[in-house]
């Protein structure tokens, strides 16, 4: 497996997954997504901090320890699942107590993505990837009277040594799996121990 080559580096990652949203927004998946994540880069000797069902200051809070994690980590893995949404060409990353009362509200009760990635370009760690199992559906853009092309996660900028891996195309969405888990993460989990393949490759395959 890829991850096997790099097992003599100090490999760190922060696992979230959020699916307890207010009745009506909740989701099946993502926690299950989160722990079956964080248990398998654990086997490969990751050091993952985990949180389920967060709230914006519990998502806050970890992203702050994994911050300080990745200051004596080589590699650096952020993996969200759960309903992510685009304002004004940026992502954020909801939680479930994220205030969805207007999109100024809920951009400022949510995870902004673009902070994840600036943590992760100015660590230490020479090798970031992302993996956005997100953007399953954004419930509340009726309420919002949104167009229908901010639906979605927008494209994001990979700063050098960053990967970033998207359930779906930019504007588009993802599904909720009809398993244990989000069909992206089954394909994640399942192409992960491939045998000599390059990230890049796996997360094609993916």
């Amino acid at each position: 497996s890829v991850w096997r080559l790099t097992l003599k580096r100090k490999m760190a990652a922060l696992v979230l997954g959020n699916a307890n949203y207010p009745a009506g927004d909740e989701l099946n998946n993502p926690v299950n997504d989160a722990m079956d994540v964080s248990a398998k880069l654990k086997s490969y000797d990751f050091e993952v901090i985990l949180g389920t069902d967060c709230s914006f200051a519990e998502m806050e809070e970890k992203l702050k320890e994994f911050d300080k994690l990745l200051g004596t980590h080589d590699v650096g893995m952020f993996f969200f699942a759960g309903h992510g949404m685009q304002i004004a060409g940026s992502n954020y990353l909801n939680a479930v107590d994220t205030d969805v009362a207007s999109e100024i509200y809920a951009k400022h009760s949510s995870l902004s993505l673009d902070k994840v990635v600036d943590v992760m370009a100015s660590s230490k760690a020479s090798t970031k990837i992302i993996v956005l199992d997100a953007c399953r559906n954004n419930p509340w853009e009726r309420a919002w009277h949104r167009d229908m092309s901010t639906r979605g996660l927008a494209s994001v900028y990979a700063p050098k040594g960053t990967i970033i891996g998207f359930a779906t195309s930019p504007g588009e969405l993802a599904a909720d799996g009809s398993g244990r888990n989000g069909t992206y993460t089954e394909a994640l989990l399942q192409h992960i121990d491939t045998k000599d393949c390059p990230v890049e490759t796996m997360f094609k395959r993916v």
